[in-house]
């Protein structure tokens, strides 16, 4: 009867917001640079998150050869195909204050992350129920993916770390079907600098259709978490003058978008 009494209370104990701890960890892919810097759109869209609603983490930097032995001895499940192990991923170590074994979750997709926090930490909102996260995705994926491929992550490997870009110049040109250099060709001689131009009009014409900075005007959506994604891969990853020519094509539209980013706190934990 004591025993069962003792665990009741603990229970109830873990009802209590005071009872318990919560770290964040979150595993991201470094550059080259000291400190690295984040550049993975697929991070930044949990980054962007826990940076937006300025909640406290710490980062773990993993380079490309590493996430595989890294994610496999904490026992993360393989994805499968040509990437079996990816990041973002995230760990979530929940510590009763009673002197308990904390309790340690991993989340592994980077929708589950941003969801998670969400859900966890409500303020400042973040929209996830509208459809114009889908329509921000499709119009970047139809307008602006193709001339991305070509012209940032062909050269991603610049701003990697030594191992990190042995490891990206081996396993890219398994699905690029080619090696990086003549994939890149190609996609210039597709008119990968005039596909950029156009898509970024076509994208500014989106953010700035409710009067901006965001999609929906004032309020961020994780529409705009996605998009800032990309753009911070560029911007992070891509040939300085990528970089430049999207800024030019993007207009006030994207400076705006970036700038409100910059205030609301989004985009102030890039090196750590």
């Amino acid at each position: 009867m004591q025993n069962a009494g003792n665990r009741i209370r603990q229970l109830q104990n873990q009802l209590k917001p005071d009872t318990m701890t919560t770290q964040y960890t979150l595993f991201d892919i470094p550059t080259n640079s000291t400190p690295p810097r984040s550049w993975s759109p697929n991070v930044w869209n949990a980054r962007g998150v826990l940076n937006y609603k300025k909640v406290t983490y710490e980062t773990e930097w993993v380079e490309y050869p590493d996430i595989r032995v890294r994610l496999a001895e904490l026992g993360i499940p393989s994805k499968g195909g040509l990437m079996p192990y990816t990041l973002p991923m995230m760990r979530v170590t929940i510590t009763p204050t009673d002197g308990s074994e904390p309790q340690i979750k991993y989340l592994t997709d980077s929708a589950d992350i941003a969801k998670y926090l969400n859900d966890n930490h409500p303020e400042p909102p973040i929209d996830f129920d509208s459809p114009i996260t889908g329509e921000a995705v499709k119009v970047f994926n139809e307008n602006l993916m193709d001339a991305f491929v070509g012209l940032v992550l062909c050269d991603v490997d610049l701003s990697l770390p030594e191992r990190s870009a042995a490891y990206f110049h081996e396993t890219r040109p398994k699905w690029m079907m080619m090696p990086i250099k003549e994939f890149k060709q190609k996609k210039l001689n597709e008119g990968a600098w005039e596909k950029m131009e156009k898509g970024m009009k076509v994208l500014a014409d989106f953010i700035g259709k409710n009067g901006g900075p965001f999609v929906q005007g004032e309020k961020v959506s994780y529409g705009d978490i996605r998009l800032l994604g990309y753009l911070m891969w560029a911007r992070e990853a891509g040939p300085r003058d990528v970089w430049e020519k999207i800024e030019g094509w993007g207009g006030e539209v994207l400076q705006r978008f970036m700038k409100a980013f910059e205030e609301n706190g989004a985009l102030s934990r890039i090196t750590y």
